[in-house]
Formats: structure tokens, sequence, C-alpha cells
């Protein structure tokens, strides 16, 4: 196979980093380029590509725990917004009811003052006639028993 180079590269010259057939070696090429000349490849280039390999695979893995993450905080973020969704819906709920709530306590309380004003209005009422009871000469005047009358009748306090 033949192979071309038309520019040198900065390896040619010692500098930068290696060049893509130093990295890559072609498994056609004639194993006569090895500088040991022994049938194994060299100890070095060896290592070094085991180490590219070995960054690949963790790159891969690395991207891999990435999606799954991303992939786990997408699951989490929908989760999380309809829980939020369901907790807004029963916040709008509850405080509807809380306002419901609040105007039948305000129309109980105003119910309540107009009774307790009633029941005064009766309370003073019936004292007034329980007096106008005892004043009045109904029973035979002056030689009835006064503890008669006032044991027979009921005052409301």
């Amino acid at each position: 196979m033949l192979s071309f180079q038309l520019e040198p590269t900065l390896t040619d010259f010692g500098f930068g980093s290696p060049s893509w057939d130093s990295l890559y070696p072609n498994p056609n090429n004639n194993p006569a380029r090895n500088s040991s000349g022994s049938d194994g490849p060299d100890p070095v280039e060896e290592r070094r590509r085991r180490r590219m390999v070995s960054n690949r695979e963790s790159a891969r893995r690395s991207r891999m725990r990435k999606q799954r993450h991303l992939e786990g905080l997408r699951v989490q973020s929908a989760r999380l917004r309809a829980e939020n969704r369901e907790l807004a819906s029963r916040l709008a709920t509850i405080s509807h009811h809380c306002l419901l709530y609040r105007h039948d306590s305000n129309r109980l309380i105003a119910e309540l003052a107009a009774l307790r004003r009633r029941f005064n209005e009766i309370n003073s009422f019936l004292i007034f006639r329980q007096i106008q009871r005892l004043s009045s000469p109904v029973c035979g005047g002056p030689g009835f028993a006064s503890g008669s009358a006032i044991a027979g009748s009921s005052i409301i306090a």
C-alpha cells in the first residue's frame, strides 16, 4: 500500500504530537519499519496504543455516565414538575375552601351578634313585664302574700 505525504508534519522535525500513522498503525504495513528489527511491536508504541485505547474506553464510559445522569435529571425534573402542578392545584383548592369557610364564619359571627341582641331585647322585655306585674295590684292589693307572686314567675337573667 502506498502512502504519500505532501507536507512535512511537526513530528518529522521532533515537535508537536505524534503523527496519525504512529497513533494508528496500519497492520498491512511492512513490519520491517520497526527500528528494533524484531517481529513484535515496539514496547513504547504498544504502551501508547494501549493507553490510547484505555483513554477512549474511559471517555466512552464517562459519556455514558453523563448521559445516564442527564436522563436521570430529566426524569427527576418531569416528576418534580408534575408534583409541583399537583401541589399548586391542591393549594388552590384549599385556598378556595378556606375562603368559603371564612365567609361562613363571618356570616355565623354576624348571626350570633344578631341573636345576642334579640336575646337581650327579649330578656329586657321579660324583666320589664315581671317588674310591671309585681308593681300592679292585680292580685288583691296589700293583703296579698308577697312571696307567692315571685315564686310562680320565671325571670330570665
